[in-house]
């Protein structure tokens, strides 16, 4: 078994799941039962993909990047002058300010 992401919660590895069966990637989703649990438990309770064929996990790991890539893009933050600028901006587009450091 190799595990080939850790999941935000229960529902993205769900959807992460279906994603790489899509493209004919089995995978398992292991430690969502433990998710209520969180915080109370002293162990790692985030949900994690798995898949069982070792030739399969370069390839999911792949689209998995794929996907990161995908959900950082559409990242926005919100500047001081109220405008959105995608995350990668370091500067408003609109009034030159610094993007916050949070």
């Amino acid at each position: 078994m190799h595990t080939v992401y850790a999941a935000a919660d229960p529902l993205e590895a769900e959807i992460l799941r279906g994603y790489l069966a899509e493209h004919g990637i089995a995978a398992e989703v292991f430690g969502a039962g433990l998710w209520g649990a969180r915080g109370e438990l002293p162990a790692d309770a985030w949900p994690r993909l798995v898949i069982a064929d070792g030739a399969q996990v370069e390839a999911a790991r792949e689209l998995l990047r794929r996907y990161e890539h995908r959900r950082h893009a559409a990242a926005t933050w919100v500047c001081v002058c109220g405008e959105r600028a995608p995350v990668h901006f370091e500067i408003c587009w609109a009034c030159g300010a610094e993007r916050p450091a949070h």
